[in-house]
């Protein structure tokens, strides 16, 4: 039995499974604008998923994107340029304490959260997909934080998680976008699975054929199955981008500051299409984005309510001091994809003109 609570940016369907519990089901619903986090989705996830949480009878939230091209392909940030651009002065403490407040709540959830990270999952998508429980790939995934080509920086606890990945590989992908497919991902412990497109099914099926049990059953029973559909899965898994690679990037950041390491990875350049693409990624983009990501790096949060506070105060100046606002307009306004960076290089980029995002003074207290 299905019961369909919501259509619209969000659709919300209720299972009910054979013992008489609810698996709940939300799909972001925008495929036109791959399934961006707009919000409204903000809204509904904040208003509901804590009703979810506190009832007994669900087992288990399912999210997932419409569609077959993308999960999530990012934060809808046209709005926030518009009011940027107006001049707003408290737009980024509304826009970061919105989406962050999100964020946390599902990683503190105790009701088992799968992910279904198939297609596209960026930005704000990956902030999804990193506070579920069960971060689950397929082999149509590609995920990435390119927040470097609008004058942001890797966010949504991303100077967190990225810390998490071995062997510093973080810093990698945070300085580049770099694209990475499902194999590379799972290998850097981004997920916790990597199944087939087509194994969303039975995923459903089987949670609603699940006896009476609890959340944590209903986790232990679901890893045990991902992991069954893994196993069968992994012959038609893509072939690893990163690991041709991987030896010499970990050598380039060794290096002992931030403008070694982007001329150790620079140096990299015309090996294959993969690494170069990430590689002219931090080459167009924001040196002060470049910083900003470095110094969250190397401050090496070990929970995601740090890192999230630290990424509000960033975020917020982000948005009152011009870089963030012109890597918008060239991107995704104008498209003209030619953004007049505050400057040039890393090596240019004064520490004074960095330590500008870190002040605290007239920014509100973050309420999440």
């Amino acid at each position: 039995m299905v019961t369909e609570l919501y259509q619209g940016p969000l659709l919300v369907k209720v299972y009910k499974t054979i013992a008489g519990q609810q698996v709940v089901e939300l799909t972001l619903n925008t495929p036109e604008a791959l399934n961006a986090l707009n919000g409204d989705m903000v809204d509904l996830l904040l208003a509901h998923v804590p009703l979810w949480e506190a009832d007994e009878n669900v087992i288990a939230i399912i999210m997932r994107g419409s569609g077959i091209k993308a999960f999530c392909a990012g934060g809808d940030v046209r709005q926030l340029y518009h009011k940027m651009a107006k001049g707003s002065q408290n737009v980024g403490e509304i826009f970061f304490n919105h989406e962050y407040e999100m964020d946390l709540m599902l990683h503190k959830l105790s009701t088992p959260l799968l992910v279904w990270g198939s297609g596209y999952v960026i930005g704000g998508g990956m902030g999804l997909l990193q506070g579920a429980a069960l971060r689950i790939g397929t082999h149509s995934s590609r995920l990435a934080m390119p927040e470097i080509t609008i004058g942001l920086f890797p966010d949504v606890g991303a100077s967190y998680f990225l810390r998490q990945v071995p062997d510093n590989l973080g810093l990698f992908l945070g300085l580049t976008g770099a694209m990475l497919n499902g194999t590379d991902a799972r290998q850097l412990g981004l997920l916790d699975g990597l199944v087939d497109d087509s194994d969303y099914s039975q995923v459903m099926q089987a949670l609603t054929e699940m006896p009476k049990q609890s959340g944590a059953d209903t986790l232990s029973n679901l890893k045990q199955l991902i992991a069954g559909l893994e196993t069968k899965a992994s012959a038609d898994a893509p072939a690893s981008n990163l690991a041709a690679h991987r030896q010499n990037i970990i050598s380039a950041l060794s290096q002992n500051d931030l403008a070694g390491i982007v001329a150790s990875l620079a140096s990299l350049k015309g090996q294959d299409k993969w690494l170069d693409k990430a590689l002219q990624t931090m080459a167009h983009g924001s040196p002060t984005s470049l910083h900003l990501f470095y110094h969250a790096f190397r401050a090496n949060f070990t929970n995601v309510t740090d890192a999230l506070h630290h990424e509000y105060i960033v975020g917020v100046n982000a948005t009152r001091l011009g870089e963030f606002k012109e890597g918008v307009r060239a991107l995704l306004i104008d498209k003209d994809r030619r953004p007049s960076w505050r400057y040039d290089t890393v090596e240019s980029t004064p520490d004074a003109w960095i330590e500008k995002f870190f002040v605290t003074k007239n920014v509100a207290d973050a309420h999440f």
